[in-house]
């Protein structure tokens, strides 16, 4: 087999892997193959024309094809459209309610979405305001690094105490979650029927909760689902083990996002449009992921290297060394706080790699970020990721350290060879 080609099975299919794996079967059949050899994820068959061989692992995330060189008649990309199209026609209503105990009803869960923003570190605007401080007031550079180091540390524990207040964020971490999921074919429902499907499911949620009950209430309302599935988040048992036991907050938004506060009290925030997008299993690895930046107290060492380039860059403007030995130092401090961001989020992803398993974990990456991955990467596109402090690994570098996660120790430097790889 002389040629690789890979491909990464659509979000809306990986819960399909049985049903893709047998249209796979079917393809090979329909272009004039013939399965020889099947073993698990393996296929190897045969073109009955012309004895031209084809290999085909099927991961569960991804479909790689093994070709000879001058193989004729085959084309992957036809057997990509076709799974595509076989799961992409389906749309996924998903309903959230929290379950309480005893028999007491469940709260209303959430009316508005809510915004969530980015925060970030402005490392190279904070370094030059230093300096000019430094300058104007003849302030020791010691001094005004020590302050705000300080500061720092202040405005963490403000961000852990107000953020989930400012985004009227809901604490789950004591709780368990309920959160119902259909398929239907063809467009998505509207408001009103959604709003009036939601209320009967909120009257029967809190008094029995299976397939048979929710299926009932769905076809009373006119909803016929081709799928359903019911899962219950349950983030109380999640943590038992752990030393540290963050605070999970859930925040109202269809963007799919999840942060972590290591300082002073170890927080987690999620959003509700993740619990539509994972199952649990999924979604604890995700949790697996952000614990990881609170084990490794990532938000409180990061800022402190940030500002560790400070006491360095004002020494090179104070000295006699020329001035593009001062740009030189800036673009290596950047470039290397960029390096530094990505490998703490590849040791991230293998920590949670450990803890649910690289099947489990290569599905959550795909679901999160196949945009990404169905763009053609070049060299150029690595290089500019590299130098995009604000970006997260290239996808194909997260499923690389994943797929090795069982061999490395988890490293910084570990992860940083996995950015070039």
């Amino acid at each position: 087999m002389d040629e690789k080609i890979d491909f990464f099975i659509p979000p809306a299919c990986l819960d399909e892997t049985e049903k893709v794996f047998s249209e796979i079967k079917i393809f090979l059949a329909s272009n004039g193959y013939r399965v020889r050899t099947e073993k698990r994820n393996l296929v190897v068959a045969e073109n009955i024309y012309s004895a031209e061989k084809i290999g085909i692992i099927f991961s569960g995330h991804k479909v790689s094809f093994f070709l000879d060189k001058n193989h004729k008649g085959l084309d992957p990309k036809k057997l990509y459209q076709k799974i595509f199209s076989l799961c992409g026609s389906k749309r996924e209503v998903v309903f959230i309610f929290p379950l309480s105990k005893g028999k007491a009803k469940p709260k209303t869960f959430f009316s508005k979405n809510r915004e969530v923003y980015n925060w970030a570190f402005l490392a190279v605007p904070l370094l030059t305001l230093l300096i000019l401080m430094a300058e104007i007031f003849q302030a020791s550079i010691w001094s005004l690094f020590l302050y705000t180091v300080l500061l720092v540390f202040v405005f963490i524990s403000l961000v852990s105490l107000v953020l989930p207040i400012a985004l009227k964020a809901t604490r789950t971490d004591d709780k368990q979650l309920l959160v119902i999921k259909i398929q239907v074919d063809g467009q998505e429902l509207p408001r009103e029927k959604y709003l009036s499907t939601k209320k009967a499911l909120y009257q029967v949620v809190s008094q029995k909760i299976d397939e048979e009950t929710i299926s009932t209430v769905l076809r009373n309302n006119s909803v016929n689902p081709t799928k359903l599935s019911i899962y219950v988040f349950d983030f109380k048992e999640l943590f038992q083990t752990n030393k540290k036991k963050p605070r999970v907050y859930l925040v109202n938004t269809v963007k799919r996002v999840s942060y972590s506060i290591s300082f002073p009290r170890p927080l987690i925030l999620i959003s509700t449009g993740l619990l539509a997008e994972l199952t649990p299993e999924e979604l604890k690895g995700v949790l697996m992921h952000e614990y990881s930046h609170i084990k490794n107290r990532d938000t409180v060492v990061l800022p402190l290297i940030v500002l560790s380039g400070i006491p360095i860059a004002y020494w090179i403007l104070s000295s006699s060394l020329p001035l593009s030995f001062f740009v030189v130092f800036l673009v290596a401090y950047y470039v290397s706080l960029s390096l530094l961001f990505k490998a703490i989020e590849l040791r991230a992803d293998v920590y949670a790699t450990r803890k649910v398993g690289g099947d489990v974990y290569s599905k959550t990456i795909v679901k999160l970020e196949y945009p990404r991955l169905i763009r053609h990467e070049t060299a150029v596109t690595k290089i500019l990721n590299l130098l995009n402090i604000a970006s997260y690994p290239l996808p194909t570098q997260r499923l690389h350290a994943v797929e090795h996660s069982h061999f490395i120790k988890g490293h910084i430097f570990e992860m940083i060879k996995f950015l070039f790889s």
